[in-house]
């Protein structure tokens, strides 16, 4: 899952629609066989010799999900409800420069250049920077493409006034974890802000969603290991941040990996930007960020 929060709530429809399983595990460390002959202007810095901390077939685990990118509908009440929660974090991105490490889709970013941001996007899968490319040019915006891998990041010190990313660390062992925050960290500037969206642990309706998925053939996301906002906050001390805050909401797109679980909520009339912009323990989205000091 990756993309920014526009894919976190696709997740639930692309369980439905898929039947390929990319079996959970914990993995051994590996280099991801990047292609830097991908159509675009890309950076071609790669990790030939750093571990990855993810499984051996990332890459074709990400370009295979960036077949359901095309499905985002941004004008949904899911989708307007994480930009409100978005833009409530992060301020106006107006001239402001942002890093979207594990960009997918690229939707909220393109999103983010609407309004003015300078955006880099940063991702390791060829399928998924492209379609992210081809996003921003049918919208006439402009974005600096990066092909890598977010533990090793070709960007000075300080680059960036905001980091970011959604559904990306989760796939990640914990060491990778802390080693990816730490990176984001660095090229965060002095006074900027990192910001980091996962898959909210204690949101129980998605935990079963996603073990039927498993079971039944249809997850498609590879190894993923979702976090509670402790276990969250004990791995970002790790990477040296501190102050985190810690913030969860949509208490309503976990139902959506339910059998059925789309049309309940909507039969409910709980698929409202109200309900899914709502604050909840239980919520969906759980996001950290932090101001680096300076």
């Amino acid at each position: 899952m990756r993309g920014g929060e526009s894919l976190l709530a696709l997740r639930g429809e692309a369980v439905e629609a898929h039947r390929v399983i990319i079996p959970p595990r914990r993995v051994r460390p590996a280099t991801a066989n990047l292609n830097p002959s991908a159509p675009g202007p890309y950076s071609r810095r790669t990790v030939s010799h750093a571990p990855s901390y993810q499984q051996p077939d990332l890459v074709d685990v990400w370009d295979r999900v960036s077949e359901s990118y095309k499905g985002i509908d941004l004008s949904a009440p899911d989708h307007q409800a994480s930009m409100r929660r978005f833009l409530e974090v992060t301020g106006d991105p107006r001239g402001r420069s942002f890093c979207e490490v594990g960009s997918g889709s690229g939707t909220t970013s393109g999103a983010l250049a609407a309004m003015g941001a300078r955006i880099t996007l940063v991702d390791l899968s060829p399928k998924s920077l492209a379609f992210a490319r081809r996003h921003f040019e049918e919208l006439g915006l402009e974005a600096t493409y990066a092909l890598q891998d977010g533990l090793r990041l070709g960007f000075r010190d300080g680059s960036f006034d905001v980091v970011w990313n959604g559904g990306v660390i989760e796939h990640f062992t914990d060491e990778g974890k802390v080693a990816l925050i730490r990176e984001m960290y660095r090229v965060t500037r002095p006074g900027g802000l990192l910001l980091i969206i996962v898959p909210n642990a204690h949101d129980w309706p998605f935990r079963l969603g996603k073990w039927i998925a498993e079971r039944r053939g249809k997850w498609i996301f590879g190894f993923e290991d979702d976090l509670a906002e402790g276990r969250f906050r004990r791995l970002a001390a790790s990477a040296g941040i501190q102050g985190a805050a810690f913030q969860a909401h949509n208490p309503i797109v976990g139902w959506w990996f339910l059998p059925y679980g789309r049309r309940i909520t909507g039969l409910l009339g709980l698929n409202t930007s109200r309900w899914h912009a709502k604050r909840s323990r239980f919520g969906h989205a759980l996001a950290m960020s932090a101001r680096r000091p300076g």
